[in-house]
């Protein structure tokens, strides 16, 4: 396998899920104030049950590659 070029694009994708996320539980909290409360709880509830926990586990498991990749490398 190739080591990848830099770290930022090692992470870029779950960088990217985590913000989505981010951003689904921020809507969610904006909409928690407003009488769609039930539009909260359907984006909110996922955002925080599964898109944050996944983004989370695939930035650790891409950072630990990425290090194992380039230890690899550098002493091949």
């Amino acid at each position: 396998m190739a080591v990848e070029g830099s770290l930022w694009r090692a992470i870029r994708w779950p960088v990217l899920v985590i913000a989505a996320a981010v951003a689904a539980i921020a809507v969610a909290m904006v909409l928690d104030r407003t009488d769609a409360r039930e539009w909260a709880l359907t984006i909110g509830g996922p955002a925080l049950t599964v898109l944050l926990p996944a983004g989370l586990l695939w930035l650790l498991v891409a950072v630990v590659l990425y290090a194992v990749r380039r230890r690899r490398a550098s002493t091949s």
